[in-house]
């Protein structure tokens, strides 16, 4: 597996120990309107603490500014787009340093997928939900999910209501690139509880 990302961190001592089990990614939410949202200030003591490991941080923002995509990537390693951001906004910055979530809803949503992954992003792939733009613990349409692995050839990061219980069956459904989990692994928004992320992340490993 390509990418084992762990997201909505907000504690170094938690994303030192995360990403000590093998985690590949750590994420943290720069979004004030999420219950897991981490200062900048924060964002750069975690990224200190984990500088000796060989583990990327990802912000995870929302429709954000240039300036607030430039200033997170002078301090981390890369900006997760998790909102309504279009490919002429993502264009302004290197798609080497960038992920484009697109919460997946319905057929439509197809069509987004595509066009992002057809200009060569890295497509991460949620499920929609009208209360939040993610961390719900929402699964995506199993239909919807063998088209997105068609249109990309496998070549995505699968998100929304992954657990330790369902990854193993998911992934050798889809085989995407990488997975993404949150929710279902936390003890409350932004804590993790270590033993379910350490089951998560041993199951992923196992595959290969």
């Amino acid at each position: 597996m390509k990418i084992i990302k762990i997201c909505g961190l907000t504690d170094e001592e938690q994303a030192r120990k995360i990403a000590q089990m093998g985690t590949t990614h750590i994420g943290v939410i720069f979004f004030e309107k999420s219950p897991r949202h981490v200062p900048l200030e924060k964002i750069k003591k975690i990224k200190d603490v984990l500088s000796d490991l060989d583990v990327e941080v990802v912000a995870v923002v929302v429709n954000p500014s240039k300036e607030q995509v430039e200033t997170l990537l002078d301090v981390i390693d890369k900006v997760q787009f998790h909102g309504d951001e279009d490919i002429n906004f993502l264009k302004q910055f290197d798609r080497e340093n960038l992920f484009k979530a697109v919460r997946v809803k319905d057929e439509n949503s197809l069509r987004e997928v595509k066009k992002f992954y057809e200009e060569g992003y890295t497509v991460l792939v949620d499920a929609f939900s009208k209360s939040a733009y993610g961390g719900t613990g929402k699964q995506i349409d199993k239909n919807l999910l063998e088209k997105i692995k068609e249109i990309t050839k496998g070549n995505f990061i699968l998100s929304g209501g992954l657990s330790p219980e369902n990854v193993k069956e998911l992934i050798e459904e889809f085989k995407p690139i990488g997975v993404d989990a949150s929710s279902k692994l936390e003890v409350s928004p932004g804590i993790k509880d270590l033993k379910k992320v350490k089951k998560f992340i041993d199951t992923v490993k196992e595959l290969g």
